[in-house]
């Protein structure tokens, strides 16, 4: 089983992306582009394994690729379908709207009907106490202020998981800053 991956980040495709290590490029399906092109990433991958296909899935913290496998222990959620809830929702979002017992944003995102995203509220309601903002990595603060500096979600996301969060504010956003390539 590979639990995680660290390369050069060398395409990126429309689901995911082709991450080179050891002379093995690594086809890594991900919710996000974790970075820029030529940068060294590290994914915490979830593999898939079927009769026709070997597939590896990647999150930039360890609760995102958690969640994930809670989502894909869903009667009628596999992992394509949970991988679009991750791309539509960050994990604060998601984890709010199922606790919430909001089926009808769960409903929202492709491939999912109001029965499925009545039964992912069901059954995950009371399984997600343990996640929290915190343990994605990501402060409310630290992603407002870089949102408000005009930086994408996608680029937030792909460095805040590197950022120690017992930081102050301050110090957070300045290490966001350098690793954003301001």
């Amino acid at each position: 089983m590979i639990a995680r991956i660290t390369g050069t980040l060398v395409d990126i495709l429309e689901k995911g992306v082709v991450i080179e290590t050891g002379g093995i490029g690594y086809l890594v399906s991900t919710p996000f582009p974790p970075a820029q092109l030529g940068d060294t990433v590290t994914l915490h991958t979830h593999m898939v394994i079927r009769d026709d296909a070997h597939e590896l899935y990647g999150f930039a913290s360890v609760a995102e690729k958690a969640l994930f496998s809670i989502l894909i222990s869903v009667s009628g959620v596999g992992p394509k379908t949970a991988l679009q809830m991750l791309t539509l929702y960050t994990l604060p979002e998601l984890v709010r709207s199922i606790k919430d017992g909001d089926a009808k944003a769960i409903s929202l995102v492709p491939g999912i009907g109001k029965k499925t995203a009545e039964k992912v509220v069901i059954d995950l309601k009371d399984k997600l106490d343990g996640f929290t903002a915190a343990e994605n990595g990501v402060s409310s603060d630290l992603m407002e202020a870089l949102l408000s500096l005009g930086y994408k979600e996608q680029s937030i996301r792909a460095v805040v998981s590197s950022i120690d969060n017992t930081l102050t504010i301050e110090k957070q956003i300045t290490t966001a800053l350098q690793l954003l390539g301001k």
